[in-house]
């Protein structure tokens, strides 16, 4: 707790609050365009509220992964801290504490959108408000695909000191997010930022109902999940192992 704690210290000026507020503002916007295309009260409003969102998490999320997992590592890369801050801490606890304080930073995120969703759905007076077990799939399949850009971006930024190397991987997984929800299932499961529209449970066939799209809910991709999960798993240990044997 204390080494999260120092964490959190550590980023009160770097505006990461203002970053997150910025970025799940823009999906917002987004969702709020959408939810004008549909109408008052649309019978379908809240389906395509929770199809769109992860589309523009893709994105958005992506990059404010990158943004904070770089903005936390920085902060010492700056300071050219790390040969103190391992003579204090252990290496595996340091580690840690970067990784919850980006993950909990995302959680806020996507919290924050959920709450926005339902403004907007109301707003709008959409019907047929979804039922508690498709928003907690929806803020799972969200939070699990922002934990696993953490990861990855998260090890560029610790491995590299120039950060630019990290914010320019996750800017390019970001467009790649956008892009990877058109492949095949095979290919965007080779995506990190694909996993946002991957896990979700809402799908759309367009040509189900003359040129209207129709909505569906499809059980949870439990094959995925393990995919994400291990990925974020595996970024995390070949980080610690890497990390452990450089001489800072």
């Amino acid at each position: 707790m204390r080494n999260l704690v120092l964490e959190f210290a550590k980023l009160r000026r770097k505006r990461v609050p203002l970053m997150a507020f910025a970025l799940v503002a823009a999906v917002l916007a987004w969702l709020y365009v959408d939810a004008h295309g549909e109408g008052m009260a649309s019978p379908r409003g809240w389906h395509s509220l929770f199809f769109a969102a992860p589309i523009m998490n893709s994105v958005f999320l992506s990059l404010l992964a990158s943004v904070v997992a770089s903005r936390v590592a920085d902060v010492d890369h700056e300071a050219n801290a790390w040969k103190q801050l391992l003579c204090l801490q252990r290496t595996e606890g340091l580690l840690a504490a970067k990784l919850v304080c980006v993950m909990l930073v995302m959680a806020f995120a996507v919290a924050l959108e959920l709450a926005g969703i339902a403004v907007i759905g109301r707003m709008w007076q959409f019907s047929d408000l979804p039922a508690q077990g498709s928003w907690v799939s929806l803020a799972l399949s969200q939070l699990v695909s922002s934990f696993c850009m953490v990861s990855i971006v998260g090890a560029i930024a610790i491995t590299w000191e120039n950060q630019f190397v990290a914010i320019a991987c996750g800017l390019t997984l970001s467009l790649a997010g956008l892009f990877s929800s058109f492949l095949p299932t095979a290919l965007q499961r080779l995506i990190p930022s694909g996993y946002f529209t991957l896990l979700t449970t809402m799908r759309v066939d367009w040509g189900a109902g003359a040129g209207a799209a129709v909505f569906s809910e499809a059980p949870l991709p439990l094959f995925d999940y393990v995919l994400a999960v291990s990925l974020l798993f595996a970024a995390c240990a070949l980080t610690c192992a890497a990390f452990s044997r450089k001489e800072i």
